[in-house]
C-alpha cells in the first residue's frame, strides 16, 4: 500500500473532487484515479459513491479514512522523530585509556555535558587489546587510545595527534647533580613502569638494555596518578607521555630528565569502526573531542 494513493484518498475526501485533489497535489486527474484504483483493489472494496459529478465516501470509505488519518499522522510522528534525532541524544559509549581518561576527559565531559545534557555519556576504561575487541564487537562507538600510529583496515581514524614521551624525576633526584646526563646516567636506577604491553615503556627499557646499561624496576602499575606520585616523592624514576604530567611540572613537582639519546613520540588516536553509523552524538562529541585537542596544541 503506497503512501501517496492514502495521501491522495484523504485529499479526495476533504475536496470531494477528483479535479481538486489532483490539482493541490501536482497529479494529472487520470494519475490520482489510477491511484484510487489501485488502493480500492487492495483493500477489496469501493471508497467512493460516483454519482453524477458527486463523489462522496461509501461506509468503507469512511471507516478507512480514520485509519489512513492515523497511518499519515504515525508518518508525521516518525519524521518528526528523526529530525528530532539531529539534536545529540541518547548515549554515547567511549572506551579509553586511564591516563587519556584522567586528563583530558574531565574538561571534555563538562563541556559536552553543557551544550548537549540529553546524552549520557558511558565511559569504559581498559587497555588497547581490551578496547579493541568492545569496538569491534559495537560495544563502544569509539576508541581512545596512545600509541604508535595504528592502521586497521575495519576502523576509521578520526583524529591522531602527536605527543612526547618524557624521562621523569623528581626535582630532588641526584641525576640532576651530574654535569652531562646520557644514557649512562640510569645505570643501577631504579623505574616505575607502566604495564608491560606499554609500548613506549618497552621502548626505553629496550633501548636501556641494548646499551647494556642496568636498571632496577620498582613496580609496574598501570594508573598515572599513582606513578607521579612515587616519583615527585624520590622513590624512582619512570616514563610517561608529556600529556600526563603537565600538573606537575607547573608546580616543579617532576621534572623532565633531557637525554638526546632517547627521543620519542607516540600518537593519541580516536576510532570508531568502519561499520558504524556515525550518529548526531558521535559527531558533536567528535567535535568538541577534536577542538578541544587543537586548542591545547596550538601554541
Amino acid at each position: 500500500m503506497e503512501i501517496r494513493n492514502i495521501i491522495s484518498f484523504l485529499k479526495i475526501a476533504e475536496t470531494n473532487s477528483f479535479s481538486k485533489a489532483a490539482s493541490a497535489l501536482g497529479y494529472t486527474q487520470s494519475n490520482v484515479t489510477m491511484q484510487i484504483k489501485q488502493l480500492e483493489t487492495e483493500l477489496g472494496t469501493v471508497l467512493f459513491d460516483r454519482i453524477g459529478k458527486r463523489i462522496t465516501l461509501t461506509e468503507n470509505g469512511k471507516l478507512f479514512s480514520n485509519y489512513a488519518n492515523e497511518i499519515i499522522s504515525s508518518i508525521d510522528n516518525a519524521k518528526n522523530a528523526l529530525s528530532d534525532s539531529l539534536v545529540p541524544s541518547g548515549e554515547i559509549k567511549i572506551g579509553i585509556l586511564e591516563s587519556i581518561c584522567i586528563t583530558y576527559m574531565p574538561e571534555i565531559i563538562t563541556r559536552f555535558h553543557r551544550e548537549y545534557p540529553e546524552v549520557n555519556t558511558i565511559i569504559k576504561i581498559g587497555n588497547f587489546e581490551e578496547l579493541s575487541s568492545l569496538l569491534n564487537t559495537n560495544q563502544i562507538d569509539l576508541l581512545w587510545t596512545f600509541d604508535e600510529p595504528i592502521s586497521n583496515d575495519n576502523w576509521i581514524k578520526t583524529l591522531a595527534y602527536q605527543n612526547p614521551i618524557c624521562i621523569l624525576a623528581s626535582p630532588n633526584n641526584t641525576i640532576f647533580n651530574e654535569r652531562e646526563l646520557s644514557l649512562e646516567s640510569f645505570s643501577n636506577k631504579t623505574f616505575i613502569f607502566t604495564e608491560n604491553d606499554c609500548s613506549y615503556g618497552n621502548a626505553f627499557k629496550q633501548l636501556l638494555t641494548s646499551s647494556k646499561i642496568p636498571f632496577n624496576t620498582f613496580m609496574e602499575i598501570g594508573n598515572t596518578e599513582i606513578i607521579k606520585k612515587f616519583v615527585a616523592a624520590d622513590l624512582c624514576l619512570s616514563v610517561l607521555p608529556e600529556f600526563t604530567i603537565q600538573t606537575e611540572l607547573k608546580m616543579g613537582a617532576i621534572r623532565i630528565v633531557p637525554i638526546s639519546e632517547f627521543q620519542l613520540t607516540m600518537y593519541g588516536q580516536v576510532f570508531y569502526h568502519k561499520n558504524k553509523w556515525v550518529s548526531q552524538t558521535m559527531k558533536a562529541f567528535l567535535s568538541i573531542l577534536i577542538d578541544h585537542i587543537e586548542q591545547l596544541n596550538t601554541p
